[in-house]
This record gives structure tokens, sequence and C-alpha cells, in this order.
């Protein structure tokens, strides 16, 4: 860059908003609008609308533009991405059916704890707290992971978690207190 693009710059970036000189700061380090909306807790059409105007006031036609305007005219090969892949329903389904079995298993947990503190629960009773309680928090985990990023590896883990769901209800049917694990029972099978 020569003294006279500098001085345009200069006079460039002194007519952008805060909020704009903010997220020019992440995107001069390359990263993508999502994580600048993530990093500053704005909105990606938010963050998509700051760059068009920052774009419009440093008279650049995009963010390759912008990179090699900063970088002084240096070539810059953008990285390639492949275009995220529309996620499939199926995967939309399984991880809300997991957050679903996720906030049930925690308000069992709750439950179980609740009452186990008003009356002196019992160290069985504890037990069963602890374990519904990390059963709701590995279900919580896999629905993310399936909402984020859904693959074949992901949707078959579910189908496992969903089995040892279903078998760990029906030993419990038959080796314990039923109640909680007739209601295993049901979450495996809705999963």
């Amino acid at each position: 860059m020569d003294a006279d693009d500098s001085q345009m710059t200069i006079a460039s970036l002194s007519a952008l908003t805060p909020a704009e000189q903010a997220v020019l700061d992440q995107a001069l380090t390359g990263v993508p609008a999502r994580g600048i909306a993530e990093h500053m807790s704005l909105s990606e059409a938010t963050v998509r609308s700051h760059l068009s105007s920052i774009y419009v006031k440093l008279g650049v036609s995009g963010r390759v533009a912008l990179l090699a305007h900063f970088r002084g005219g240096e070539s810059i090969v953008p990285s390639v991405q492949a275009p995220a892949s529309p996620r499939q329903r199926s995967a939309s389904v399984v991880g809300w059916s997991w957050a679903a079995v996720s906030l049930l298993e925690g308000a069992y947990a709750v439950y179980l704890g609740s009452g186990a503190l008003a009356n002196g629960g019992s160290q069985e009773t504890w037990i069963f707290t602890f374990g519904f309680g990390v059963l709701a928090a590995g279900c919580a985990r896999l629905a993310r992971a399936i909402l984020e990023q859904p693959s074949r590896k992901r949707l078959v883990l579910s189908l496992a978690v969903a089995g040892g769901h279903l078998l760990f209800a029906i030993r419990g049917i038959f080796l314990g207190p039923p109640q909680p694990f007739i209601v295993m029972g049901a979450i495996a099978f809705a999963s």
C-alpha cells in the first residue's frame, strides 16, 4: 500500500461505526461470519449486514478483496469450503427426539432428587438420581451433536444408545422398582 492508499484507508476506517470496526477486526483474522456472530453475540444476519456496509465504505468487492487490501495487495487464495448440505429431516427428528429424552430424564432426576431430599432418600434413590442425571447429560450432548453436524456415525450411535436405554429398562423392570425403568423403556421406544 502506498501513502495515498494509506490515507484513503484511514479516512475510510474512521467512517466505520464501532460495531463495524469490531466486525472488521474479526474478519481480518479470517473468521467466517458465523464465527464472528458467535464471538460477538450477534445474529449471523447482523454480521453479514455489517460486512456489506464495510465493503461499501472501504470500496472493496468482498472478503477476499478486503483481505488483499489490508495485506498490501497480496494475492490471496480463498479457502474453499464445501457448501453445507441441508440437514436431513430424519437427522433433525432424531436430534430433537434426543433433546426431548434429555429433558425428560433430567426432569426425572430432579423429581427423584427433590423427593430424596425431602424424605431422606435411600442410597438406591440417590444412585438413580445420579444415573438419570448422567443419562440426561449424555442425551443432551448426543442431541446437540446430531443437530449441529448429523452423520451416519452419529445416527448409528443414537440407535445404539436407544437400544441401551431399552435393555436397561427391561432389566430394571424385573430387578428393581419398576417405575423409573418403565419411564426408561418408554423413552427408548419413543427414540
